[in-house]
């Protein structure tokens, strides 16, 4: 077995700590092991053709373990690497400041993925990936008023290397989405959807895609949503007033969405989205705009490996259900 680590040097704030890290890696290998590298992110999408090299590299009959260490970004950089190739396994190393997807194994399950030495040797497990184009993602996919928020945001977190914002990552992203609520178009874009072959067109401030349950650092919006059920779960934020939809967002990013009649939840394999005007659009906190979009679910396609005794969580208790358990 092979193993490669896949670090972003933007997910260390404090000096040094980037050398602690190569050096808990170096203390999980014999000296002069050869069974594993290290590779040092330049840029973003960078990572995402020295893991297609690396792995491209090794013989097809051996299992290479793939590290993302840091957060969702590197997480998606790696995945897109790799999802070509049957020999590859998946992690997480959560150095990042929202880890969004390693939480769909449970609120506190961070700190058992920073251990290195644990994921070394952890079982793995077959999950479901999102097909969105040239590209796949392994967590969500936010589109109108979160992929808005995120363009929005990405300078500032890009500035913010402090490791003392990761707490308030959830609270960031609030104010930047009450920036992006005064924006009337996305507010009220008209979409041309077509899912699971059922035309739902119509005018959306926020479609939220989801193959894990968290997102924004410390949010449950899709409650439902479980990475190895072969579905994606949609909730759909229909158009109305402002102070409507300003009253639902507290609710909305709780996973207590069904409080509200504004929104509605589905289950799906595949979507098509159009419009005449820009689509915003987030996965895993990637963002850009387009006018056409296409995603479908590709279940059980890529090997993602934990440490020994977590499984993915269910969290549909944090789901509002009309109030009933």
């Amino acid at each position: 077995m092979k193993h490669f680590f896949v670090i972003n040097p933007h997910s260390f704030a404090v000096p040094g700590s980037i050398e602690k890290v190569l050096a808990e890696i170096e203390n999980c290998f014999s000296p002069g092991s050869e069974s594993y590298k290290t590779y040092v992110s330049c840029y973003p999408r960078d990572a995402i053709a020295a893991v297609h090299h690396h792995i491209q590299s090794i013989s097809p009959d051996e299992t290479v373990r793939v590290y993302a260490v840091g957060g969702d970004g590197i997480l998606f950089d790696c995945l897109n690497g790799m999802v070509d190739f049957p020999n590859a396994e998946l992690t997480n190393v959560p150095y990042g400041k929202a880890n969004d997807f390693v939480r769909a194994f449970g609120e506190n399950a961070r700190q058992e993925f920073l251990c290195i030495d644990k994921l070394i040797n952890a079982p793995s497990r077959l999950i479901d990936i999102i097909s969105c184009g040239s590209n796949y993602t392994i967590n969500q996919v936010g589109v109108g008023l979160e992929g808005e928020t995120t363009i929005n945001a990405a300078p500032f977190f890009r500035r913010s290397r402090s490791k003392f914002i990761k707490p308030f990552v959830g609270k960031i992203y609030t104010l930047y989405a009450m920036r992006s609520l005064l924006n009337k178009e996305v507010m009220n874009q008209e979409y041309q959807i077509l899912m699971d072959g059922e035309d739902l067109s119509g005018r959306y401030f926020n479609i939220k895609v989801a193959n894990g349950a968290c997102g924004g650092g410390d949010m449950v919006i899709n409650p439902y949503s479980k990475p190895n059920d072969g579905l994606l779960e949609v909730v759909f934020g229909k158009s109305d007033k402002l102070l409507k939809v300003l009253k639902s967002i507290g609710d909305f990013t709780s996973g207590h969405f069904e409080k509200h009649s504004i929104y509605s939840q589905r289950t799906f394999r595949k979507m098509e989205i159009k419009s005449n005007v820009p689509i915003r659009v987030q996965l895993d906190g990637e963002a850009f705009y387009t006018d056409e979009f296409k995603f479908e679910v590709v279940p059980q396609s890529v090997r993602f490996f934990a440490p020994a005794g977590l499984d993915f969580a269910d969290y549909s208790y944090r789901a509002y259900k009309g109030g009933k358990k």
